[in-house]
């Protein structure tokens, strides 16, 4: 059974996805506008449908919001929507994150099939938004060597390090984990909190000693 957002205006049109989705054994839940959408988004379903046709926000605006938001980031959309014009703008843009796009009027066993076939690719869809993610990290990494403090700077640069020489032998002493130098940025105001959960959670690769929980004896200069 998998969770499935239902970002729709049309209530008659909600109901019968609901009902379509219960019945193939998965947990429907709706949102009648983009901003409801946003914060249902927030408990990290499985998949979330998505028309553009919005009353508050338009659709692509909520996709782009959906992709920014680091919690969010990786979760797959179905577009399912009447708007052609609009679908086929993002088709010709490959927005990141948009599984696949349906056009209404849409029968129960396609939308079915379509979220089947999307369930069962999710591992694939997340790594697809993976280099998407590793760019922003690369722009937070450039912002912590050009404003960093000095000794935040010289962690950076030893983390970066560790990561190059992972089994070539041991990394560089005192290297702190990700997690560690976003939390510092963090305190320092370097890095806004998503930016810095961000930072966290998006590791390639990750060191087998890296916690969310900082190393009591792993202290910062400055």
């Amino acid at each position: 059974m998998a969770s499935v957002l239902i970002v729709e205006n049309d209530g008659l049109v909600a109901s019968q996805m609901a009902r379509t989705l219960r019945e193939a054994g998965h947990l429907p839940i709706r949102a009648p506008d983009g901003r409801a959408g946003l914060q249902e988004a927030l408990s990290l379903p499985d998949l979330i449908l998505l028309d553009l046709g919005l009353p508050d926000l338009p659709g692509e605006e909520v996709l782009r919001r959906l992709r920014n938001q680091p919690r969010t980031a990786t979760i797959p959309i179905l577009v399912v929507t009447g708007k052609t014009e609009a679908a086929a703008r993002l088709q010709r843009v490959g927005e990141i994150g948009t599984a696949r796009i349906l056009l209404k009027p849409v029968s129960g066993a396609i939308l079915c099939q379509a979220v089947e076939g999307i369930l069962e690719q999710k591992p694939e869809q997340a790594a697809e938004c993976l280099p998407w993610i590793q760019g922003r990290r690369a722009a937070i990494i450039q912002r912590l060597i050009a404003e960093g403090s000095d000794g935040l700077a010289i962690h950076l640069y030893r983390r970066l390090t560790a990561d190059r020489m992972q089994g070539k032998g041991r990394p560089p002493a005192n290297t702190l984990t990700w997690t560690e130098i976003a939390d510092k940025a963090k305190r320092e105001g370097l890095l806004d909190p998503d930016q810095a959960r961000l930072l966290r959670s998006t590791l390639r690769p990750r060191d087998p000693t890296d916690s969310d929980q900082a190393r009591p004896d792993a202290g910062i200069p400055g």
